[in-house]
């Protein structure tokens, strides 16, 4: 299965022309993409990839810590639509090159990047070990792998009772800071959002403890997982080649 459905391609482009003013103004996605780039260990002149990259708000955390070049992928047109606006009206262009392509779809050859980074992005994929081994092949030795995620394992049969509890365990803490800082708009949309996360309809969440057995048998030495502060349901995981 791609990463994105062609409902959810459908969903993510309605999204695209809020998305800034939703999810873009939630402070808890910001304390965690900040903790992604400080974890990272960016450096001047870095080759990084961001995986599912929306908007660009991770890329251009990236470039405002050091002057990296970055290769953004996303599977919605409307979305990189955004960013490549972002990017003229910044003049980076020569630092940031869009590309309209999934996860699954990565073909960038062995020991490309410095580091790969995925915030919120990857629980669209089903099958998330080709891609974490594809990741790990397209690092360099010593690159990172980071990724920014909820925390909240949604594996299981929809009609368990017991499922719906400990994924509704997560999503109200996630509706309640929603509503508080991005108001009703960004709501409705999480509300939408966290039906598909219960129906398993594009969205498929693992807990951290799992991400980070697929980074060790995918080879990854280093693994070290980390919650965002004042938010523990969000973590960050590095992972080193």
């Amino acid at each position: 299965m791609k990463e994105v459905t062609t409902d959810n391609r459908e969903w993510f482009q309605d999204w695209a022309n809020e998305y800034d003013s939703t999810l873009g103004k939630v402070k808890r996605h910001h304390k965690m993409l900040d903790q992604v780039v400080r974890s990272s260990g960016i450096k001047r002149d870095d080759l990084v990839l961001d995986i599912g990259c929306g908007t660009g708000l991770l890329s251009l955390k990236f470039l405002d810590k050091a002057e990296c070049d970055i290769t953004a992928i996303d599977s919605s047109a409307e979305m990189l639509e955004i960013f490549q606006e972002k990017i003229k009206k910044c003049r980076l262009t020569g630092k940031i090159h869009c590309m309209q392509k999934s996860a699954e779809d990565m073909d960038f050859g062995p020991d490309k990047f410095d580091i790969v980074a995925a915030t919120v992005s990857l629980h669209h994929v089903k099958s998330k070990e080709p891609v974490i081994r594809n990741i790990y092949g397209c690092l360099k030795s010593g690159g990172r792998f980071v990724i920014g995620e909820i925390d909240m394992d949604t594996t299981g049969k929809p009609d368990d009772p017991d499922r719906l509890l400990r994924i509704l365990d997560y999503l109200t803490k996630e509706l309640v800071l929603v509503m508080k800082e991005g108001g009703v708009q960004a709501f409705e949309r999480m509300y939408d959002n966290g039906k598909k996360h219960i129906l398993n309809d594009g969205e498929y969440c693992i807990g951290f403890g799992q991400w980070a057995e697929l980074c060790r048998d995918a080879g990854f030495e280093k693994v070290e997982v980390n919650p965002v502060e004042g938010f523990e349901w969000f973590k960050v995981l590095v992972a080193t080649k």
